[in-house]
């Protein structure tokens, strides 16, 4: 099979680079596409994967410039199947090549973007959190995240320590995100006086910031994670993989009662939820590693099904 992947966001490298490995090693062909957004570049680059840029800009437009881009590579490689995570560019592409569809969610979406997307794909794969909500859907059980942090792809590097500056006798890691992406719905980041305030009450803290050289390797922030002592993020998915990996964790985002995999956690009391950071922030306690799905295996069986 010739098989293109789509890469709009950092999470998204994570999520299908070892399933990319395993469809190499089985004789499929594999073009990746991306977009230039925050660390996705540098995460392709530090795990050797070759991949083109699509265009990005204003989003009307873009979307009609990166559909056609993505169509033009999947024609070029006669591609049998096209592959994203809740991607419109990947579903016009696929649909106008008669090609089939296969994206990714973990998020309700909006009914524009689900219309453009979700609604024209062959299938649509989703967390049970998510189960009926969508048409062709298929479930597994668990969160997206564990597709990179099941035990058989993730080992902490303890080399990440050194190169971050820090010593494994304790350490809180902190994520602030920009807060303009398109499901932000504008909101402001938070100030820089509320982020000081927020640091000096962990103690020794990595900070981590959406769309700025913080300092971290991109591909060391999960061993830096998984060997810290607790998590604060303004984005869901680092408090996600807090949460999975039994990391006291706290996402603190006025969008967390929209997400079904966050509630989810927040049952588990593995996560604590805050809408703001007008009060005080208490992380989850610590506990095991959650017992996993092998997340990266549905992905295979989903992208080599053929309908």
């Amino acid at each position: 099979m010739k098989i293109i992947f789509d890469m709009g966001h950092p999470a998204h490298v994570h999520f299908f680079r070892h399933a990319i490995a395993e469809l190499e090693k089985r004789g499929h062909t594999v073009k990746v596409t991306a977009r230039d957004k925050d660390v996705t570049l540098r995460l392709l680059d530090a795990f050797g994967i070759p991949y083109v840029v699509r265009p990005t800009g204003w989003r009307p437009l873009n979307l009609v410039r990166a559909t056609r881009f993505i169509r033009k590579v999947a024609r070029e490689l006669h591609a049998d199947v096209l592959v994203g995570v809740h991607n419109p560019y990947i579903a016009g592409a696929a649909v106008s090549l008669k090609r089939e569809c296969v994206l990714f969610t973990d998020t309700p979406g909006s009914a524009f973007v689900n219309r453009i997307s979700l609604e024209k794909a062959s299938r649509v794969v989703t967390p049970q959190c998510l189960a009926g909500r969508f048409p062709n859907q298929v479930t597994y059980p668990g969160f997206k995240e564990m597709a990179y942090l099941h035990p058989k792809y993730f080992k902490p590097d303890s080399g990440a320590l050194a190169r971050a500056g820090v010593s494994p006798d304790g350490y809180f890691l902190a994520r602030f995100i920009s807060w303009n992406a398109y499901h932000d719905g504008g909101m402001d980041r938070t100030r820089e006086d509320e982020r000081t305030r927020i640091i000096s009450g962990l103690g020794k803290t990595l900070v981590s910031l959406e769309n700025c050289d913080d300092g971290l390797a991109a591909q060391d922030l999960h061993s830096l994670l998984s060997q810290s002592s607790g998590c604060i993020s303004e984005g869901a998915t680092l408090a996600k993989e807090a949460a999975v990996l039994g990391i006291p964790a706290a996402y603190v985002s006025p969008l967390a009662s929209e997400l079904p995999p966050i509630k989810e956690l927040v049952k588990t009391g593995r996560l604590m939820v805050y809408s703001n950071f007008s009060s005080e922030i208490v992380l989850s306690p610590k506990s095991a590693p959650m017992e996993m799905c092998n997340v990266t295996s549905v992905i295979i069986r989903e992208v080599e099904k053929r309908d």
